[in-house]
């Protein structure tokens, strides 16, 4: 993929409890289906009420002052009673069994106590997938385990033990939450990554070392024409359905990559994709469907957007169908639901800045904002920067927060950006001696680094994300390093190189 510097016009092991609660929680009444990806508990933060929370045996729940107060009744004078004598907690939540999963909550109470936090099964023996006994003080603090159910059931329970003390006393809880498959419980890793496939095909003393630093981290695949292009029905949907459903199954969050527009890459290293718009359509109409509606992060069309403003790449009726092309696509991923996140790429902060950052950017940024308007970025969650790039994640923060602010502006459209660290450890390529030079060498310069693995976002990003997959080459065009393998290949010279830093 060609990138240039013109401007454009408590991990928690089950550990079973002695004493469980066996006081039968109340049944709640029937309802909507329950949610399976995503936040499982309803009303964590009681602004008003704390429905559909209950408190069963001696303990009475309300909502005040945007919290749930809990008065746990005295077990009587002189007698030290059980943590299971008054309990609170919610039904109907949905586990599965080897999917992960993160609880957190803030609670403090008018002593300090002790008390116990559950996620278990309702019904007789209550199982349990998490327990765990949390020391509060009177200073509200915030806990969190991530853990793995042993249960599969749509009765699971989020429950908490709050008896034991002879005096009545309060626990305040707020903003409770249990999620599965979001940025929290982790991003997935493609298991067949070239870096996992190189390592296990190859007897070499560097395949430790990389599949320690890149395989087990690549966290982003890319579809293509390769997968099965106009043939939906028996290519791209069911890969994308087998990648997603994976990801599900473990309760981790999958990126992917829809690399597919036609006239790719403006001809360049990494060129190809559909053969026509109609093509295109029926082609990311199945990768949408693919996904049906679970939790998933798609970078939509690298570089398609900024190469669009260059008349030599796309121009007339062919830059008219690339905008309807990346409208439609944004159309289908959004008709998918709100756990999936789509994220149009908005190229890099040299492509749409200029080098130097001297603040005469503005038509830059105007007509970057007005490509994404054009391309249907109202519909997606926000922009990617940086895809297969080396510029710094303060730089792209930069650039994402300036860009945002200009959409915003011009459009009317709240946008956020996800930042691709896969190899910007050291920044990007300046002319060595020559700072002024600014961001050159796109393709497999020296001296990059792999940056930090796919996490939530700092500085306004709202993901980090390995989306290039590191010691992948870049190409092997007159402007490449002599010897750099085709576009896509997987290097083990290249991943070294990313790793030492060199």
């Amino acid at each position: 993929m060609r990138h240039t510097s013109r401007t454009i016009t408590a991990i928690a092991a089950p550990v079973l409890a002695a004493a469980l609660l066996v006081v039968p929680a109340p049944t709640a009444a029937a309802g909507p289906a329950e949610p399976v990806y995503g936040e499982l508990v309803r009303n964590g933060t009681f602004d008003t009420v704390t429905a559909p929370w209950w408190g069963a045996e001696k303990a009475s729940i309300a909502a005040v002052a945007g919290a749930m107060r809990i008065t746990a009744a005295g077990t009587g004078t002189g007698t030290s009673g059980n943590l299971w004598d008054a309990v609170v907690g919610q039904n109907n939540i949905n586990l599965r069994q080897g999917a992960t999963y993160t609880l957190s909550f803030d609670a403090k109470a008018s002593v300090p106590r002790t008390v116990k936090s559950t996620v278990q099964l309702g019904t007789a023996p209550y199982p349990v997938s998490l327990d765990r006994n949390v020391e509060l003080t009177t200073t509200s603090k915030r806990f969190s385990w991530t853990f793995t159910s042993t249960l599969t059931t749509g009765d699971g329970h989020v429950d908490f033990q709050v008896g034991g003390l002879p005096e009545q006393n309060v626990i305040t809880l707020d903003n409770i939450s249990l999620t599965t498959s979001t940025a929290r419980e982790g991003f997935y890793t493609d298991p067949a990554n070239n870096a996992v496939k190189w390592a296990d095909a190859n007897s070499d003393p560097r395949e430790a070392k990389i599949k320690a630093a890149i395989g087990d981290h690549n966290s982003s695949k890319w579809f293509g024409n390769w997968d099965a292009d106009g043939n939906p029905n028996t290519g791209i949907q069911a890969e994308v359905s087998n990648y997603v459903g994976a990801a599900a199954a473990k309760g981790k969050l999958p990126v992917l990559v829809a690399y597919n527009i036609p006239g790719r890459d403006c001809g360049g290293a990494s060129s190809g994709g559909s053969q026509d718009a109609a093509l295109y359509k029926t082609w990311i109409s199945a990768f949408a469907q693919g996904i049906n509606g679970r939790p998933a992060v798609v970078i939509l069309e690298p570089d398609a957007v900024a190469q669009s403003s260059d008349p030599a790449c796309v121009a007339g009726e062919a830059l008219e169908a690339r905008f309807d092309m990346l409208w439609y696509a944004n159309q289908h991923l959004a008709a998918q639901g709100p756990l999936v996140r789509t994220y149009l790429d908005a190229g890099n902060a040299s492509w749409t800045l200029g080098p130097d950052f001297s603040g005469n950017s503005g038509i830059g940024l105007q007509r970057m904002a007005y490509l994404l308007n054009r391309s249907g970025v109202s519909m997606a969650r926000g922009v990617s920067i940086g895809v297969a790039n080396f510029h710094s994640t303060d730089i792209s923060n930069q650039y994402g927060a300036r860009l945002a602010t200009q959409i915003k502006n011009d459009f009317g459209v709240d946008s956020r950006w996800v930042i691709d660290t896969a190899r910007n450890g050291n920044g990007s390529y300046v002319t060595p001696g020559v700072p002024s030079s600014g961001h050159v060498g796109f393709c497999n310069p020296t001296g990059r680094k792999l940056g930090v693995t796919s996490r939530a976002g700092t500085g306004g990003a709202e993901y980090l994300l390995w989306i290039k997959n590191p010691g992948d080459s870049d190409g092997n065009s007159a402007q490449c390093p002599a010897g750099s393998p085709p576009a896509g290949a997987f290097s083990p010279n290249l991943a070294e190189a990313l790793i030492d830093g060199r």
